[in-house]
């Protein structure tokens, strides 16, 4: 049975659609969270997954495990391992692959459409997926694609959507693993952000035809971590 370890940074960030999409391809998922003090393993077996967090990369010296996390990225990408790093995770991806991460012109929150580029269309993650589709988003930060990389998909404000670091290593800066309880938690919890609270965001923009978006997206989320899975 492939073990794959996933990093998680913050307590409502959890793998959603992907645990499960993962456990029925009989995938272990080994769940750590380094910011709650738990080791990060020196070794990684078969894969690595790095979830979201409203953390930077640049603030690498206020959350030490950060350091440790890169590191062990940077170990997998040596050994060719599977990596699958998702938001944050896209953006140390990125960072331990050499590129640079910055804040965005603008926040980019809700459900935005992502284009494939001609690359994307041909890689083995994304093969026969429509040329574009809604995902979800929530960050603010972007980054410099690092040079073995290649660009898989896009969106308007933010170009650096999905890429892929040499053959096994992916990072996608949208989020494909939300449910629809998910993103009603998110909601509540960065309540700040959205407009009924004197924030930049319209609620519709996250809420409206939430049931919809979130049946469509996971039928997107299947195809692709399925996948990753075959990659383990």
């Amino acid at each position: 049975m492939p073990r794959v370890t996933c990093f998680q940074h913050i307590d409502c960030e959890g793998p959603g659609s992907l645990l499960e999409i993962l456990e029925s391809k009989d995938v272990q998922v080994d769940i750590l969270k380094p910011f709650k003090g738990e080791s990060v393993p020196s070794q990684i077996r078969d894969g690595l997954i790095l979830l979201g967090g409203p953390m930077g990369v640049y603030e690498e010296k206020a959350f030490t495990w950060m350091t440790e996390e890169l590191n062990a990225i940077r170990k997998c990408l040596a050994l060719g391992l599977p990596v699958l790093g998702i938001c944050l995770g896209a953006q140390m991806l990125a960072h331990a692959a050499g590129g640079q991460v910055f804040r965005g012109a603008l926040p980019e929150v809700g459900w935005y459409p992502v284009k494939l580029t001609p690359p994307g269309h041909l890689d083995p993650l994304l093969l026969g997926l429509p040329d574009s589709f809604d995902a979800f988003h929530w960050h603010g930060d972007t980054f410099n694609l690092p040079p073995s990389a290649t660009r898989l998909a896009g969106s308007e404000w933010y170009p650096n959507q999905v890429f892929k670091v040499d053959g096994n290593a992916y990072g996608f800066q949208c989020h494909l693993e939300v449910t629809e309880p998910m993103v009603k938690s998110w909601a509540a919890l960065y309540a700040k952000e959205l407009t009924t609270q004197g924030g930049p965001i319209r609620p519709e923009r996250v809420l409206g035809d939430l049931p919809q978006k979130a049946r469509a997206l996971q039928m997107i989320a299947e195809q692709v971590f399925m996948r990753f899975a075959a990659l383990l």
